[in-house]
């Protein structure tokens, strides 16, 4: 009896053995993601290679409840080796920068100046495009973490960092870039991220 018994019991045993087995030698399969990359071409409808070109750049003041007028100086650059940024800087005059985002003037108390060759923004890498398929006209865009550098017009230290991240969508029929760009002002005092909303646009937009 104690034999018979046992038989179900070893059949059971091998049953559970066989599938673990099987399971163990033929493990589902993981499907890696290929990550994204930023495209160059996208850039080609945001920039030209012209002097002094810049795109038209507006932010949304929450206070007043109402687009700004452009914010000037906006030039555009491509890294000469990495193709895939879109950057902010001013070659066209020595030691001076640009207001990108239009940071001169929303640091102006703390810069002591609103002019950007005194602030002297330079920065290379500030936006990446990404896609939402292959050949797509539309995705969306990442700004490139960093902090800001502006140089202040006296007193001690001779320079404030500024944080920035965020992202966006853009669309190449419209020719539009809408951001949400984050500020760590930690360094003066503020919060660690303070959101503001931008467009970039290839046209000039009445928004209001």
């Amino acid at each position: 009896m104690k034999i018979n018994k046992l038989i179900p019991l070893a059949f059971v045993a091998l049953f559970f053995a066989t599938a673990c087995s099987d399971s163990e030698s033929n493990p589902t399969p993981v499907v890696e993601e290929k990550p994204a990359e930023a495209s160059a071409k996208v850039i080609e409808t945001f920039h030209k290679s012209d002097a002094y070109y810049q795109l038209n750049v507006y932010r949304y003041d929450s206070t007043a409840s109402k687009w700004t007028a452009k914010i000037g100086s906006h030039f555009s650059t491509i890294p000469q080796n990495e193709p895939s940024y879109l950057g902010f800087t001013n070659p066209y005059v020595k030691e001076s920068g640009v207001n990108l985002f239009g940071m001169t003037t929303i640091y102006a108390d703390t810069l002591g100046t609103s002019n950007i060759k005194e602030a002297r923004i330079n920065a290379e890498k500030v936006l990446q495009f990404f896609p939402d398929a292959t050949a797509a006209k539309k995705g969306t865009v990442k700004v490139v973490a960093q902090n800001i550098v502006m140089t202040k017009k006296s007193g001690n230290p001779a320079t404030i960092s500024i944080g920035i991240s965020g992202q966006g969508t853009y669309d190449e029929e419209t020719k539009v870039i809408d951001l949400t760009v984050y500020f760590n002002e930690n360094s003066i005092g503020g919060k660690s991220s303070v959101a503001r909303k931008y467009k970039l646009s290839v046209d000039a937009l009445t928004l209001n």
